[in-house]
């Protein structure tokens, strides 16, 4: 529906007008005419605004333990905790991994989020996993479940261990990595001299 402006012109006393005073009337009916051709306004889109956080931590640590005996500990910068959508976002997350309380991992990343129901955490954008035995797993988007305490991705991995070097994309494992599933993989052969 176009806006409609509706002026109603009424016969007055008749005002004698002086030489000149015809411009600012003239301008007026102008600035009138104009903005009654104006383009219709662009119609209004929603924009989505993202949950303001309820709370911001810095150095925000949070540990999930079984009997008193750690599972993970993580570590971040900082997080915006909103309880609405029930997750944390994470600056620089790191998360090191237990097995039976003895340390077997450290899982780093640039971002990440955790949800802060079921503890499931997202490493976003390049993340790195090391193993005490001296793994190195390189990948990005990495997911811990924490009720099945595995990590996924469907990005490319490179797994290096000390006599080889495994490229895939996709893998589930657990935190220290004894039991892994790497999806189209391809395995090159370390020679002693590399893997030192």
């Amino acid at each position: 529906m176009e806006d409609e402006i509706v002026m109603n012109i009424t016969k007055q006393d008749k005002i004698p007008l002086r030489s000149g005073s015809f411009l600012p009337i003239i301008l007026l009916c102008g600035l009138v005419i104009a903005g009654g051709c104006a383009k219709e306004p662009a119609s209004k889109t929603s924009i989505e605004v993202p949950p303001i956080p309820e709370q911001a931590i810095e150095q925000f640590t949070v540990t999930e333990t079984e009997a008193g005996t750690p599972h993970w500990v993580l570590n971040a910068t900082s997080a915006q905790i909103n309880d609405i959508t029930k997750k944390a976002v994470l600056q620089f997350p790191q998360i090191k991994f237990y097995e039976k309380g003895a340390y077997v991992s450290t899982l780093v990343a640039a971002r990440g989020v955790i949800n802060t129901q079921n503890y499931d955490i997202m490493g976003e954008g390049a993340c790195t996993l090391d193993t005490a035995k001296g793994e190195h797993l390189d990948t990005s988007d990495l997911r811990y479940k924490s009720d099945t305490k595995r990590i996924t991705t469907d990005a490319p991995v490179k797994l290096i261990k000390t006599d080889e070097i495994i490229y895939g994309t996709g893998m589930e494992a657990t935190p220290d990595l004894e039991t892994i599933i790497i999806k189209k993989q391809r395995v090159e052969m370390r020679h002693r001299e590399e893997s030192k």
